[in-house]
């Protein structure tokens, strides 16, 4: 009589739907990068711009009543890095506006407020994110041959790299999608009637539509570093160098042309030096998202580069998770 039988023996456990699959591996991975404490930091401090942002949309729902608090708005936007759309609206601006006034800027306004919580804070801190939460998550299977597990089991390819996107997209959506989501429904609450909805409405699919052009690259480019290596410090030493090197590159190309106009007392507008930078790229689009149109040819050309660089990330992706299984 056999001690141990090494025949085939049907699994008995619940299954899971081939569709879902990836959720696994993706819940898998948001619980252990849950587990950072600067990570948990950063997404408390993800919430921290809604109070400050909250302001202006107070301030701009108000103004309609008392004049003096629409100087107090247009003093506080000041402050922020203005979109030359916006300046305009608020200098055809009188001292006491009229409702209808409001009316007619009041997408303009919500739309910038929105573009710049995204574009700065949350972007800034996007940064940190990913590269807190990316560079372990292949490099690490690699290292350890965790792969030989995944694949022992009805696992595809395309599976475990979803499960690998979903683990960044969580965290993204969290620092970025769910603010900017807050701050609308906020300014909808501090409006003085619900009427605004009717003319904000389309600005929640805007925001999702900025998500993904932030999410897709972003996502893919920081795992195909972290497919590259076994050790996840040099993948996120990549994905650092990245943002520096790009940011550094930027600077000294518009820094000579910028000090000439000013000498001219003009205003310098940068064109084709912001494709150096992955930022400057992602806030392109993310403006043209928003309704804040630039330089058309350039807009469609870093449309054009982030779907250039998220296919052959993709690819990368493909290729380095199946090469150990070539082996």
């Amino acid at each position: 009589m056999p001690i141990h039988d090494a025949g085939y023996r049907a699994w008995e456990g619940r299954r899971v739907s081939e569709w879902t699959r990836w959720i696994t591996i993706s819940s898998t991975g948001i619980r252990r990068a849950s587990k950072s404490t600067w990570l948990k930091r950063l997404l408390f401090l993800a919430l921290v711009p809604l109070l400050f942002f909250a302001i202006p949309f107070f301030l701009f729902e108000q103004s309609s009543r008392d004049p003096q608090i629409w100087r107090a708005f247009s003093g506080f936007t000041r402050g922020l890095p203005q979109a030359k759309e916006l300046r305009e609206a608020i200098g055809q601006m009188s001292g006491s506006p009229t409702p209808e006034q409001f009316d007619a800027i009041r997408h303009d306004v919500w739309s910038y407020l929105l573009l710049t919580l995204m574009r700065y804070p949350q972007a800034l801190l996007m940064v940190v994110v990913v590269g807190i939460v990316a560079p372990p998550l292949i490099s690490q299977d690699l290292r350890t041959r965790a792969y030989l597990i995944y694949f022992a089991r009805p696992i595809s390819r395309l599976e475990y790299i979803a499960g690998k996107i979903g683990v960044v997209a969580f965290y993204l959506l969290s620092i970025a999608t769910l603010p900017a989501l807050i701050l609308y429904i906020m300014g909808v609450m501090l409006s003085p009637s619900l009427e605004v909805i009717l003319s904000t409405w389309d600005l929640p699919l805007r925001i999702l539509v900025a998500s993904v052009c932030l999410i897709v690259p972003t996502t893919l480019v920081a795992l195909a570093f972290s497919s590259l290596t076994l050790e996840s410090r040099y993948a996120g030493f990549g994905w650092f160098a990245m943002w520096i090197i790009g940011h550094v590159t930027y600077s000294a190309l518009i820094s000579w042309p910028s000090f000439e106009a000013a000498q001219r007392r003009q205003t310098f507008e940068p064109t084709w030096q912001i494709l150096t930078s992955p930022y400057q790229v992602l806030g392109a689009v993310q403006s043209y998202v928003f309704g804040f149109e630039g330089d058309p040819a350039l807009t469609q050309r870093s449309f054009l580069l982030l779907i250039a660089v998220s296919i052959v990330s993709l690819a990368i992706l493909f290729r380095r998770v199946t090469a150990p299984m070539r082996v």
